[in-house]
């Protein structure tokens, strides 16, 4: 017993010197919480001062009168200097020498060295913005008195430890350290032994440490029964986990894969919609510009043989005007067909970042779609704010709303004729447009409405749907916008989907431009 009582003595005193330490760093944590509370308290004083004390010496221009305000400022030790500038070169700074001990006027140009900056719009009469005051403050002074409150409790500490030292060494020695010393040279001898049952300590007391000895040895008594079981087990996890990786990096190049297949298809349906539309324009282009030229010849035949009647001349420049009329006219359709299939194409392609209209853009991608959405009667009404400027990504912007008319058109109209498809776009703040794609369709049913996003869902997979087309819009409106998208859809009533995205997108990741 006598040994228990000296060991409860031992941990009475390392109890107390922890609980000094402790009450030690809780008082320098309040201290500095108490300094830092302090110091927000004058700064805040300091600037309610400079509000009302400085609009009158600057309205004036009394340099003078300013001076002395801020030199009665720069009274407080953590203020290192404080700068005046305003319209028409105001710029009037005091600060401390390099001493402390004096006050002096700043260079223009000058920055003194600080770890906090005050701003302090100067209002004259709550009115008429003057200029600003600048504040620059210093912790140092804090910080100093921190460190040596930190350094008292310190002293202390390491005084109590030492008085504890001198009192409990002989009875550390006797009842601690040399009966751990035994059970640390029992632990090696068995710790160089590769055989965990070699780890059995042998019992050389019945005191507390022969108790610690017995409960080790069953311990280990365990462990080389488990440890056989462990190790095994740990075998057929890494076994497993080595699996699980290598078929998640097949699913993710799948779905990659997919992902560029669906891109590529889609780009592809454009090209064949807008070589089909084309044929027409450039078709009727070239019959009439044959018939103009077969009638020029004849023309120029009877001009030759000098039989050219009036009415002959008449009707050949009535022939030409009809002709150069259809020539322009289909010649300026096709171009038209060319140069938004071309903005779009390239745009979903290149992804790189511009400015451009949202109206303008949509009529483009609209028009580019046009030859698909004409076999089916499908109208599309496109209603836009004016001057909707977009600094974002016009082939991601491209691919979504094609992505959506196309799934009205596929999934909402399963592309029968009829069919009406709004979109609607607005301002809904000051940096933020709302985009809503609405059909007048089938609808889609409750229970899908929380997996149109899922990748690889799709309700016409036995028709060529791949699923991925909605899971696509997510992905680049959420990662690739900035923004979110909602749907709302009752059978039978049709469907809409909500974008709601910046106008200016955030900057895309090395990470993600690579993929």
């Amino acid at each position: 017993m006598n040994s228990i009582k000296s060991k409860l003595r031992l941990w009475l005193m390392i109890g107390v010197t922890v609980v000094v330490a402790i009450t030690g760093l809780l008082s320098y944590k309040q201290n500095r919480n108490q300094d830092e509370e302090d110091y927000q308290a004058q700064r805040a004083s300091l600037q309610a001062r400079l509000s009302l004390s400085l609009p009158h010496g600057v309205w004036q221009m009394d340099d003078s009168y300013t001076r002395l305000t801020l030199d009665a400022e720069l009274g407080w030790a953590s203020v290192v200097a404080i700068r005046i500038t305003g319209d028409a070169g105001l710029n009037i700074g005091r600060s401390r020498s390099a001493d402390n001990a004096t006050l002096r006027d700043m260079a223009p140009a000058e920055k003194p060295s600080s770890d906090d900056v005050l701003l302090i719009p100067i209002i004259y009469q709550n009115r008429e913005k003057l200029g600003t005051a600048t504040v620059y403050l210093s912790r140092s002074q804090l910080e100093h008195r921190q460190h040596m409150h930190l350094l008292e409790i310190l002293l202390e500490i390491l005084l109590l430890d030492g008085l504890i030292f001198i009192v409990m060494t002989y009875n550390l020695n006797r009842f601690v350290f040399a009966p751990l010393k035994r059970l640390q040279e029992a632990l090696n001898l068995a710790a160089s032994s590769d055989d965990a049952s070699a780890l059995r300590l042998e019992q050389q007391g019945q005191d507390e440490f022969g108790a610690v000895t017995h409960s080790f040895n069953r311990i280990v008594d365990r462990i080389s029964a488990d440890l056989a079981m462990r190790t095994s087990a740990e075998a057929q996890a890494r076994q497993e986990r080595d699996n699980a990786k290598l078929a998640l990096r097949q699913l993710v190049q799948t779905q990659q894969t997919l992902v560029e297949t669906e891109k590529l298809a889609s780009l592809g349906s454009l090209v064949a919609g807008v070589a089909h539309e084309i044929n027409t324009p450039v078709g009727i282009t070239l019959t009439t510009a044959s018939h103009l030229a077969t009638t020029t010849l004849h023309i120029t035949e009877k001009l030759d043989n000098g039989g050219v009647k009036k009415s002959d001349f008449q009707a050949y420049l009535d022939t030409a005007k009809e002709c150069c009329e259809l020539i322009l006219s289909n010649a300026e359709r096709a171009a038209n067909l060319i140069h938004s299939f071309k903005q779009v194409a390239v745009d979903q392609t290149s992804e790189q970042r511009r400015d451009f209209q949202l109206n303008d853009y949509l009529n483009e991608i609209v028009t580019s779609l046009k030859p698909r959405f004409k076999r089916s009667q499908t109208s599309i009404a496109i209603d836009c704010e004016d001057d909707l400027l977009l600094d974002s990504y016009p082939g991601a912007v491209s691919q979504v709303v094609t992505n959506l008319l196309v799934n009205a058109l596929v999934h909402g109209f399963d592309e029968k004729p009829g069919g009406t498809i709004q979109i609607h776009a607005e301002r809904c703040s000051n940096s933020e447009i709302r985009l809503s794609v609405k059909d007048d369709g089938k609808g889609i049913p409750a229970e899908n409405l929380n997996r149109v996003f899922d990748p690889f869902f799709t309700t016409r997979r036995g028709s060529g749907g791949s699923g991925l087309g909605l899971h696509i819009v997510y992905n680049i409106i959420r990662q690739r916008l900035g923004g979110t998208i909602e749907v709302h859809s009752e059978p039978g009533k049709g469907s809409t989907f909500t974008i709601t995205m910046p106008c200016i997108a955030p900057e895309i990741t090395h990470r993600e431009a690579r993929e």
